[in-house]
């Protein structure tokens, strides 16, 4: 264990920024938890063979400020935009905490008193402690910052055109505004209507009866990720519509089947497949970052059925965590000018796109939808209403 004490005592004590240069440079799994972000004057890119990361401020007072958090998200690639969070949902969020795993699993801790600050770096008195730390211990972290995710807001600029930073004094003596408040948190809202508590209960007897298919449709989605040809593609796709297609369960209308008979199956089945072994072991622990990591594989290949279809099997399997892209919540979502962070991957975008619409459900704005595939329902109907025919 190394201490890092500022103002350094002597010329050998390790300076904070460095240790931060390195959790990035070599980390391909990373937190990194702050009360508060003033300033972020890490140069250094993201490590390209990173994995998974939770990067968290505090809203408290408003101290954390805009442009600190415009310059994170510049600094993160597309596919870590929607990795970017606000603890916006609760009082008292008050680590300072970076760990880190590297590519020989080997696990490091930086831990003490220093807010992602330039005076922490820099003129502060401040304590924190560099050193090694067990799989055990790192997993640990893991968890408890996964629980911390629950009560967060992905950080977007649409996010910090709306965050309130805490007033300022210049030099002149003035304050620079008035606001001294936590982050409001971006909210998808649904129109109320007479007609969501009938159509809620229809799809929720959809997913009791998904039940009836849903581990024949698991095999024969493992069953052909295996294979990898045309052949196993076409038998796969006549499984598919025999078990699924016109099954009472499916929440979407028709359309994809003439642009789906000819798509490579064998790709988002192995997609689908690894999602739901990773699922199995690790339960939610890290599920977001392979999804998201799995879509842009997908997006990267161009596999047609990586949207509509997937987003359904998804629901289906994972209805409190994942919903469903389709036209009615593409509309939606233009209906609340919902915007991810610029330059958002695939997969970061639809992880964004989960956070806030799990939002909805935890929020109570829901109109009596318990999880996703029923605010899709509801979204539905939401459209029937806005857009008659």
């Amino acid at each position: 264990m190394d201490l890092i004490l500022y103002p350094p005592r002597d010329s050998e004590s390790q300076f904070l920024n460095e240790c931060y240069e390195l959790a990035v440079l070599e980390a391909i799994d990373l937190v990194i938890v702050s009360a508060y972000l003033t300033d972020w004057g890490i140069s250094t890119k993201l490590n390209k063979k990173c994995i998974d990361l939770s990067f968290i401020v505090g809203t408290d007072f408003g101290i954390t400020r805009k442009q600190a958090c415009m310059d994170v998200l510049k600094w993160l690639p597309a596919n870590m935009k929607c990795e970017f969070r606000a603890a916006d949902k609760m009082a008292g969020f008050h680590p300072k905490l970076v760990a880190w795993k590297n590519n020989t699993g080997c696990c490091k801790l930086i831990l003490g008193s220093s807010n992602l600050t330039k005076a922490a770096f820099l003129t502060n008195y401040e304590a924190n402690i560099f050193s090694d730390i067990s799989t055990q211990q790192f997993e640990s972290i893991k968890e408890w910052v996964e629980e911390i995710k629950a009560n967060c807001s992905p950080i977007s600029e649409k996010w910090i055109e709306q965050y309130h930073e805490a007033a300022r004094s210049t030099n002149t003596g003035k304050k620079e505004n008035t606001h001294n408040k936590t982050a409001p948190v971006i909210q998808l809202t649904i129109s109320p209507s007479k007609l969501y508590n009938k159509n809620i209960l229809q799809r929720r007897n959809a997913q009791e009866r998904f039940a009836d298919i849903a581990e024949e449709l698991k095999k024969s989605i493992k069953r052909c990720c295996k294979t990898g040809t045309e052949e196993g593609n076409e038998l796969f796709y006549t499984k598919l519509m025999n078990c699924w297609g016109n099954h009472k369960s499916r929440f979407q209308g028709k359309g994809f089947e003439i642009l789906g008979k000819n798509s490579k199956w064998y790709e988002v089945c192995d997609s689908l497949s690894k999602i739901f072994d990773y699922a199995d072991r690790k339960k939610k622990l890290g599920l977001d970052s392979f999804v998201k990591n799995e879509i842009d594989r997908l997006a990267e290949i161009k596999n047609p059925t990586r949207g509509s279809w997937l987003s359904e099997m998804l629901c289906h399997y994972f209805p409190d965590r994942y919903p469903l892209l389709n036209a009615p919540v593409k509309d939606w979502l233009v209906f609340n000018k919902y915007a991810p962070p610029k330059d958002s991957s695939e997969g970061a975008k639809y992880i964004d796109l989960a956070i806030k619409m799990r939002q909805v459900i935890t929020d109570g704005t829901a109109h009596g939808a318990k999880n996703l595939p029923e605010l899709d329902n509801v979204i539905w109907q939401w459209h029937r209403i806005q857009y008659p025919d």
